[in-house]
């Protein structure tokens, strides 16, 4: 699986490990659904406007929060037409989304989805 950044059509961007799961094999193998593991929204702190971020060059400050923090699954099928797009994370963000895997999986705990970390991106 690959590290992406997911933004769906409700306006939520997501950091997730992201992959397609197929139905059939063969000729007959055809794409079902998207699935991703261990989804966290983004959301950058601060009230500057992007546009004034992005021009001074500041790094971002990024909180990652559980995305469906009323469930205890880990794995979220989407459907093809929740997604806008799907693109590759800025390498300190796909850095801190792996530590926060990591430590979640090291400590054996399950994110309550209340410990939104900053992060920061955009080296």
């Amino acid at each position: 699986m690959a590290v992406q950044i997911v933004t769906l059509k409700t306006g939520d961007y997501l950091i997730c490990e992201l992959k397609e799961l197929y139905n059939g094999e063969g000729e007959d193998k055809r794409g079902i659904c998207l699935l991703a593991d261990r989804p966290y929204i983004l959301s950058v702190i601060g009230s500057a406007p992007q546009y004034l971020i992005e021009e001074s060059g500041a790094e971002l400050q990024v909180k990652f929060s559980k995305w469906n923090p009323y469930s205890v699954d880990d794995q979220f099928k989407l459907p093809y037409d929740s997604v806008m797009t799907i693109s590759n994370p800025e390498p300190g963000l796909q850095d801190a989304y792996l530590r926060k895997i990591a430590e979640i999986q090291k400590n054996g705990v399950t994110d309550d989805g209340n410990n939104g970390e900053p992060a920061e991106a955009g080296e």
